[in-house]
């Protein structure tokens, strides 16, 4: 009964602290990708969102894009200006 006991508390610690599972995003793929009259002005990653600020190289057009970590597909678009 203690070996029981003692085996299922390694395995949960062992499941907690298991690092190596979790997998590392290096790059993402936007869908749609990102138009080349736009520049890039700040990103900020939030939970499973990247949210991009983007701005229209003559400056009257500004949006707010969110995408998915994951799958890299368009969340939300904001218009701003």
């Amino acid at each position: 009964m203690i070996l029981i006991l003692l085996s299922i508390t390694i395995f949960g610690i062992y499941k907690k602290y298991n690092n190596y599972s979790s997998k590392n995003i290096n790059f993402i793929t936007l869908k749609p990708l990102i138009e080349e009259t736009y520049i890039i002005k700040n990103y900020q990653i939030e939970d499973n969102h990247v949210v991009i600020h983007l701005e229209n190289d003559n400056g009257n057009t500004k949006l707010i894009r969110s995408y998915d970590i994951k799958n890299g597909k368009l969340h939300t678009e904001i218009k701003i200006k």
